[in-house]
């Protein structure tokens, strides 16, 4: 029976992975984010293509997309008789499947980075949150952004591996596949990187464009104002 849960598990959390938050947040911004940019449905590609806010929601959405499936997982897996940390690596482990290969979407989906950082949250909160302060800042100054999001991906897996018992091994398994996945979704970033034609993410720019619109947009009010 505990087989039974793992599987239906592992399939529910692989459907909740389908969901792509990009494609339906380009959907209600009357556009398609597959036909623009690098045609990823991700984070970066849905800002450059829509703007700050509808980025840092699909975001958001594909974080918490990875969130919750592991973290009910962890948090009620154990009063079935299953272990709560096989559980959420197997949840965890499917919604990035989920994401990067959707069924629903001809197996074409996002690279999984969001997703990621969702699951491991869950799995270590207070590395995880260091590790993407560290990733946001590396974005920042060096500009490279798959250089960065890949690095936190690797490095809290292998942290993950480090961390885990090895008689729980068959969890090596399941966060070793997350990394694999995660890697080979961004194989063409990987290859740029290589042959030195990345793109760079100018994100600090991108967020004192947003503080100067903002400061346009109040001075503009101010002007009305007066009038």
């Amino acid at each position: 029976m505990t087989y039974f849960y793992y599987v239906l598990l592992a399939v529910i959390s692989y459907f909740i992975g389908n969901i792509t938050f990009a494609r339906v947040i380009s959907k209600i911004n009357h556009g398609d984010v597959t036909k623009s940019g690098s045609g990823n449905p991700g984070t970066l590609n849905t800002w450059r293509t829509f703007g700050f806010w509808p980025g840092v929601l699909t975001f958001v959405l594909d974080m918490i997309k990875g969130l919750v499936p592991t973290l009910v997982a962890y948090l009620t897996f154990g009063y079935l008789g299953c272990d709560p940390e096989i559980a959420l690596y197997i949840a965890g482990f499917a919604v990035v499947l989920g994401h990067i290969f959707p069924i629903i979407f001809k197996f074409k989906g996002g690279k999984g980075i969001a997703t990621s950082i969702g699951v491991f949250f869950v799995a270590n909160w207070w590395v995880a949150l260091i590790c993407f302060a560290l990733m946001i800042v590396g974005m920042i100054f060096i500009k490279y952004a798959s250089i960065f999001t890949i690095g936190f991906v690797v490095v809290m897996s292998f942290i993950e591996i480090f961390l885990t018992s090895p008689a729980q091994w068959i969890n090596y398994m399941f966060i070793s596949g997350i990394m694999i996945l995660v890697v080979y979704a961004h194989r063409s970033n990987i290859k740029k990187l290589i042959q030195g034609k990345e793109n760079k993410t100018e994100l600090w720019n991108m967020l004192k464009g947003l503080v100067s619109k903002k400061k346009k947009k109040e001075q503009i009010v101010e002007v009305k104002e007066e009038k």
